[in-house]
């Protein structure tokens, strides 16, 4: 009994790397709209929390995006009418910065770029909030240097439903932790979508006012057992306002 017992699957945790407890925990945000918004404002609560509980540093983060808020965005995403014109990344990290005394970056460009390449390399975790698979991919099979034990954490929604996937980042982990491309392989193929909203309704017809707030949450309450627990199991969640419910799953567990 105990020899099949020993044969049985062990659960797969996620651990946080021992770096992460002594130096500054590196975030990079892709996407700074309706997920990518409500994901900064988690990460300012996060941020404030660990240096409360005797963190050192706390969270350093870089916001990735290079679009201007529109007048769409000020209903479902965490933009007012004053911030209309500027850069969304620009504007988030310099709200947080001013308010939190941080000294978070907001990259007005688009992933991938030459301004992207350094905080790629120094991610502990990258999370992309985007709504184009183009960009996914731009993330999945990215060419340049990454940390081997960096994080990736996927967010994305429809209109009254989304997920979110919690995996490596770097290909070699991926069989242990995969990623939203290994969840989720269609993604390799479906064409991305561009139609924008030119207004408040079309925008909620669109996708409903606390869709991205729900998928957000969901997210960043994975990532947050993470940071104050040191690990994880919790590896995908999907989330649905329709009817309410929300599945969590485990990482594959290993033989």
């Amino acid at each position: 009994m105990s020899a099949e017992l020993s044969q049985l699957p062990v659960a797969t945790r996620l651990t946080a790397p021992e770096r992460w407890t002594d130096s500054p925990i590196r975030i990079v945000v892709i996407g700074a709209g309706g997920n990518g918004s409500e994901v900064a404002d988690c990460l300012a609560c996060f941020h404030v929390a660990l240096c409360s509980l005797g963190h050192p540093y706390g969270l350093s983060v870089t916001l990735i995006d290079g679009s201007v808020v529109r007048e769409s965005n000020v209903v479902r995403q965490r933009f007012w009418p004053c911030d209309m014109g500027q850069n969304k990344a620009v504007a988030l990290a310099s709200r947080y910065n001013l308010n939190l005394g941080t000294s978070w970056v907001g990259i007005p460009r688009s992933f991938p770029c030459e301004d992207t390449t350094g905080p790629l390399e120094l991610a502990d975790i990258v999370v992309t909030c985007v709504d184009v698979n183009s960009a996914r991919r731009s993330v999945g099979h990215y060419g340049g240097k990454v940390r081997r034990d960096a994080m990736w954490l996927d967010l994305g929604n429809g209109h009254r439903h989304g997920q979110a996937v919690l995996g490596a980042l770097h290909s070699a982990l991926r069989k242990k932790f995969p990623s939203v491309l290994e969840e989720y392989p269609e993604v390799e193929s479906l064409a991305d979508s561009n139609v924008k909203s030119c207004s408040a309704a079309e925008s909620i017809a669109t996708q409903d006012c606390l869709v991205n707030r729900t998928v957000a949450t969901a997210g960043m309450n994975m990532l947050w057992e993470l940071l104050r627990k040191g690990s994880t199991d919790k590896h995908w969640m999907v989330v649905s306002l329709e009817t309410g419910e929300q599945a969590t799953y485990p990482f594959p567990r290993v033989a």
